[in-house]
């Protein structure tokens, strides 16, 4: 293995670079477009990506239930099919796949507000439900993100009040164990993670006597179990998803209860590079209670409730985000060198987005090489002005492993591992 290492660091400093596509700042505010509607119209439900397909668990129904309906999309095929169902039925609940299986973690029970801490998990090849460990904490209105093969809850309510008690569940060990609290605890909240954190967004919480949306950006680093927080979100808000794509973390829908009540149509990115908001294009059909899904690139916002408090849609749109996010010319957001940035997802299926940032101008490329050290593609090679810069690798016709991208700019060279999986 050692031999193979150097074998393959020599091939990357000798070979020489193809010429193909630049990379080029972006205004563009991303495209939306809408696909099969979801069979069964809810409310508060998450979205979970398994085997590449979205599953949509639970949630409030059009005759304000608690439902133990699951239905699964297939981008792939613009479909829809149904699994066994929940073993109660649950809304506000949160849910996220690990290592093949689809787990959901608490929610309000049935036709309550009465939070639990039940536990299940679902296995896809035999459709069926076995229950787990139950939380600590009996909690509904929360977030659950998996990273790396456990599954992190934050916040959400629990005694009618926002929490920002923040538990990690270990699949494998079926156990559960506490981690660093929340800094500003939220229920109705959003989560995703990128590269090597978590991103922890919007919410409510009660201050002063009333109910207010947050704007709150809050960012975990599960190897040091640490936070800090980050620029406010532009339009305070509960009730929204999040979702990862393009190196960025995007920030949909939500819902206010001043001034009558309302549900919102925005659609905010955070770029962790600079540590800025930018205004994306709107939801077609503005909605609260709603999860987001990240599937090739690709963004899926389905169901939710078009109106604020209790109602449904069947609505199911895709978003596809701006295949270069905006260059920044401002020079302290900037690295003093040329930065290659982790790619996101990694690992990923067919499709992944490679970052990286140059202080000025100068000439770059960016090339991607099998283990034995071949070049498999060029993804860029030319003049890159001074900022934040992507490009996407379409991966499809090359056989799962491990993968080098080499960033070239100037004197500078990096280098990153990427994860295909097949």
């Amino acid at each position: 293995m050692k031999t193979q290492r150097c074998l393959l660091v020599g091939a990357i400093v000798l070979l020489g670079w193809l010429g193909a596509i630049p990379a080029r700042a972006q205004e563009d505010r991303g495209v939306w477009s809408k696909r099969a509607p979801l069979p069964t119209p809810r409310q508060e439900v998450p979205h979970v990506v398994l085997d590449g397909k979205v599953y949509v668990p639970g949630g409030i129904d059009a005759q304000r239930q608690g439902t133990r309906v699951v239905e699964v999309y297939d981008p792939a095929t613009d479909t829809w099919t149904t699994t066994a169902p929940l073993p109660l039925p649950l809304h506000h609940l949160g849910a996220a796949a690990v290592r093949g299986k689809l787990y959901v973690l608490g929610g309000y029970q049935g036709n309550t507000f009465v939070p639990t801490s039940r536990v299940f998990a679902y296995d896809p090849a035999t459709d069926t439900w076995a229950e787990r460990t139950p939380m600590p904490t009996a909690r509904g209105a929360h977030a659950a993100v998996a990273f790396e093969d456990e599954i992190y809850v934050f916040g959400g309510a629990a005694g009618g009040l926002a929490v920002g008690i923040h538990q990690v569940y270990d699949p494998e060990a079926d156990a559960w164990s506490a981690r660093a609290a929340m800094p500003a605890p939220s229920e109705h909240l959003a989560a995703a993670s990128l590269d090597s954190l978590i991103y922890v967004v919007g919410g409510r919480a009660f201050e002063d006597g009333r109910l207010v949306n947050l704007r709150d950006l809050q960012v975990y680093r599960p190897r040091t179990d640490t936070w800090r927080r980050l620029a406010l979100m532009p339009t305070a808000r509960g009730g929204l998803a999040a979702a990862a794509a393009s190196g960025r973390l995007y920030v949909f829908g939500g819902e206010t209860f001043e001034g009558g009540g309302g549900v919102f149509p925005e659609n905010e990115a955070y770029d962790p590079a600079t540590d800025t908001w930018q205004t994306m294009a709107p939801m077609p059909v503005p909605r609260h209670g709603i999860g987001a899904a990240t599937v090739d690139g690709a963004i899926y916002v389905i169901g939710g409730g078009p109106v604020a408090g209790f109602s449904t849609s069947a609505e199911n749109s895709v978003f596809v985000p701006p295949p270069t996010p905006t260059a920044y010319e401002a020079d302290a957001l900037l690295p003093e060198r040329a930065a290659l940035y982790p790619n996101f997802p990694n690992p990923f299926r067919s499709v992944t987005t490679i970052r990286f940032a140059v202080p000025v101008a100068t000439e770059a490329s960016l090339t991607v090489y099998d283990v034995l050290g071949r070049a498999v593609a060029t993804l860029f090679e030319g003049r890159v002005a001074p900022g934040v810069h992507a490009v996407r690798w379409e991966a499809r016709r090359q056989p799962g492993g491990v993968y080098l991208c080499r960033l070239w700019a100037g004197r500078h060279v990096a280098i990153r591992p990427l994860t295909l999986l097949r």
